[in-house]
């Protein structure tokens, strides 16, 4: 009887392969597609897969403790997207390169050129994603503001954004139970000594709520930095030998592909004639 050996090639491994392309290039789209898989998965698990009588208290507490997990693993993906659009940012081009070395926040110490032995990791990812402070709202808004000339959350946002942080520290920190700390944080001291009841719809709306600045993040500062390499070159005119080397990397970071299954656009001589004109317009 032969071994069964599985197959190298399956389903999930073509999504998985999907998702590094997008990791590797366009973080909005890479965020997008872990969101929503994290979406997907606390959806997954209802009574209706269930058989009746295991819809009891076991498995509701079985499914609370994979949504607190889900809750985790979402804003561990959005901090992600926040230090990555920079890091990729900082490796497409050298528009940044003067705001960067003047940036406080970004530090070079041994331990970060040592951590690079292996000459894996790029220069922006080396210098941004060993940074603290992207939980803080008021922090990044003024790192996105200093390089990309715009705030990362409108005010509305930071809110909202300011309190899922204090819930994700909880979670992350607190076994889900909520401190008085950060009751008092969150603004309302009777949710003190209770766990966070997260279940999928709330998994929902906050990644519904996520998403939008995501995408409002790479379609405006991925905007500019398209804008600040080709208005220069207005007057020249579209030249796609000598621009595709740092359009190739820019594209990416400006893209928001809303589709977990749906690779990223083609980088071609078609898209960047429309991009120059789009973005080399005075």
């Amino acid at each position: 009887m032969s071994f069964p050996i599985p197959s190298r090639r399956n389903r999930d491994t073509v999504d998985v392969e999907r998702d590094e392309r997008k990791r590797r290039k366009s973080p909005g789209s890479f965020f997008y597609s872990q969101g929503r898989g994290q979406v997907l998965a606390a959806s997954y698990f209802t009574d209706e897969r269930l058989a009746k009588s295991a819809r009891g208290g076991i498995a509701l507490k079985h499914r609370h403790r994979i949504h607190l997990a889900l809750f985790g693993q979402l804003m561990a993906s959005f901090e992600y997207f926040l230090k990555d659009f920079v890091a990729k940012a900082v490796d497409a081009t050298t528009l940044l390169d003067e705001k960067i070395k003047k940036e406080k926040w970004l530090e070079i110490n041994v331990d970060r050129v040592l951590a690079n032995r292996s000459g894996m990791a790029t220069i922006g990812s080396t210098l941004v994603h060993s940074t603290l402070g992207w939980h803080s709202p008021a922090q990044v808004n003024a790192r996105y503001c200093s390089l990309f000339n715009r705030n990362a959350f409108s005010a509305r946002e930071v809110e909202t954004l300011e309190k899922l942080w204090v819930l994700r520290h909880s979670v992350a920190h607190n076994a889900g139970m909520i401190i008085h700390y950060d009751a008092t944080r969150i603004g309302d001291e009777l949710l003190a000594d209770h766990a966070a009841d997260i279940d999928a719809a709330f998994i929902t709306e906050t990644f519904n709520f996520l998403s939008p600045i995501a995408k409002t993040i790479c379609e405006e500062c991925g905007g500019n930095l398209l804008r600040q390499q080709f208005l220069p070159l207005h007057e020249r005119g579209p030249d796609y030998i000598a621009d595709i080397s740092v359009y190739a990397r820019l594209k990416p970071i400006f893209e928001y592909v809303e589709s977990r299954s749906q690779e990223l656009s083609r980088t071609d001589q078609r898209s960047y004639r429309a991009d120059f004109a789009q973005f080399s317009s005075p």
